[in-house]
């Protein structure tokens, strides 16, 4: 018997080369992955800004044109520096070219954090600090309690995926070791660091929960084709 696969379009920056595998390890088998990548200049501010305003619209035709049934905009900071509401308008601007659900990481990680009820949460990235300022108004924004947040200072793509998940795991855990206050949960920022890689012996290592940006669009995903197929398996 033949199962119908179903399409998920992602929207990535060119520069990620973490994200997708990620998410092809993590996808059922009933699900294909089809993507369409962003050009970004630099991981700050400006360079993130642009990437919205000249590649997210040519980006989401494109990928309308395989019949996706749901759409991941897969960049948490370019999501996080707008906002709330800059990210409810990336959503419109999304599904109003691909005329389906689009699922932000940003959306996916407040929901995926959420479930989890901290009451002191850690943001932990390898950005900038610009970004990391906008990052944390953003999730308290959303009413999370944050507590504190430790970033690595780079702005480049390729740095940002070139560590390795041992090192991302250090200083997560030396991040969360030497906070002032001590968080019971801890958010690891970023689609093209390979988080998802170290989360578990993260989570070993500080006996709390550890979400991170690619860890909860695959949550996100799941519970979006909950309803078409269940279980969600072959």
């Amino acid at each position: 018997m033949t199962h119908m696969k179903h399409r998920v379009g992602l929207l990535v920056p060119a520069g990620d080369s973490v994200m997708e595998p990620d998410l092809w390890r993590g996808l059922p088998c009933r699900l294909t992955l089809h993507v369409t990548r962003m050009y970004l200049e630099s991981a700050t501010i400006a360079g993130e800004k642009k990437m919205l305003t000249e590649e997210l619209e040519p980006a989401a035709r494109r990928i309308a044109q395989v019949g996706p049934e749901l759409v991941i905009f897969g960049c948490t900071s370019a999501a996080a520096i707008l906002g709330l509401a800059g990210e409810a308008d990336i959503v419109r601007r999304v599904e109003t070219l691909t005329d389906c659900r689009c699922l932000t990481v940003m959306g996916a990680a407040i929901e995926e954090i959420s479930r989890h009820s901290p009451e002191r949460l850690l943001l932990v990235t390898p950005y900038i600090d610009e970004i990391n300022e906008r990052l944390q108004a953003t999730f308290s924004a959303a009413g999370f309690p944050v507590c504190g947040i430790a970033g690595m200072g780079l702005a480049s793509e390729s740095a940002i995926g070139a560590i390795k998940p041992r090192d991302i795991r250090r200083f997560v855990v030396d991040a969360a070791r030497g906070a002032l206050v001590a968080p019971d949960c801890v958010f690891v920022s970023c689609t093209t660091f390979r988080a998802l890689e170290a989360a578990q012996a993260i989570r070993r290592d500080l006996a709390i929960p550890v979400v991170t940006s690619n860890q909860s669009v695959l949550k996100g995903i799941e519970r979006h084709f909950a309803s078409l197929m269940n279980p969600l398996s072959a």
